[in-house]
This record gives C-alpha cells, structure tokens and sequence, in this order.
C-alpha cells in the first residue's frame, strides 16, 4: 500500500511539473500534491506515511533543481497541519472544509516561504507566488465538487 501510495505521489508530483508546459501555467502551477493529501487525510482517511512524503519531497526537489528540503518541509507541514488542526472539526461540518484548507495551504505555504527567504536572501517575484496560491485555492471547489458527483454517481448506481 506505502508502494502504491508512493507512486501516486510522485506521479501527482510529475504531473504538476509537466502543467508548466502549458502557457497558462508557465509562470506557476497549482500544487496538486496539496490537494491530494488534504483529501486523503480528509476524505478518505488514509494517512500518508512521513517517511513517503519526505522521499517524495527530495526527488522532487532533486528533479526541479530546488532547494533541496523544501517541498519535503512543506509537504510534512502540510500533513500535520491537517491531521492536528481541523481533522475533528472538518468531519463534524463539510460546509468549512474549503476555510480549512485554505488556511492550512497558506500557513504551510508562508511557513516554507519564509525559509525561502531566509536560505536566498532575496525577495522573489511576487506574482507567480500569488498565482500558484490562487489557482491551487481555486481548484479545490473544483475537485471538491467533482469527488462529491462521483460519491453521488456511485452511491446511486449500487442502491
């Protein structure tokens, strides 16, 4: 299952590098990889292992040419975020979910930016970052919606 999970992982993480290809995403892409944990642990209940986000995070960082630790870092604060903050609070009421992951996404965000900072000692361009958090915050109804129609679709066709 770590296997299987480890793949989807980085197959998430290659796939959202290979968005830059298109002219709409080529100053950012949205981080799919967030949102794909975020519904595991929310939605599913599978609890990726940190050793697993932590290997993927390095081979990412590795491929891009990164600075490497940061999406591992970003990734492993994502995940206790989720787990720790608002996972009671998420399952009690579906309404607050986008909130919920809007503030975990831009504290886990802030969080590895501010080491950004700190590791290069400059301050980088500011609209691709703004992009990267728009879109991702955008695409979560998206997906939302679309796991909600296939739950529905599903649940319809065995009763």
């Amino acid at each position: 299952m770590n296997t299987l999970f480890f793949v989807f992982l980085f197959c998430i993480l290659n796939f959202q590098i290979s968005l830059s290809f298109f002219s709409i995403f080529e100053t950012s892409t949205p981080s799919l990889i967030s949102l794909v944990i975020y519904f595991f642990i929310v939605r599913f209940n599978i609890h990726p292992s940190s050793i697993i986000l932590l290997i993927t995070g390095f081979l990412h960082d590795i491929m891009i040419g990164n600075n490497i630790g940061i999406t591992p870092i970003f990734l492993l604060l994502f995940k206790y975020f989720t787990n720790n903050l608002i996972l009671e609070k998420v399952s009690k009421d579906n309404q607050d979910e986008w909130i919920y992951f809007t503030i975990i996404f831009i504290l886990s965000f802030s969080i590895v930016f501010l080491i950004n900072l700190i590791i290069s000692f400059s301050l980088p361009k500011l609209s691709p970052i703004f992009f990267h958090v728009g879109i991702t915050l955008i695409l979560y109804p998206l997906i939302n919606i679309s796991i909600n129609l296939f739950s529905f679709v599903s649940r319809l066709i065995k009763s």
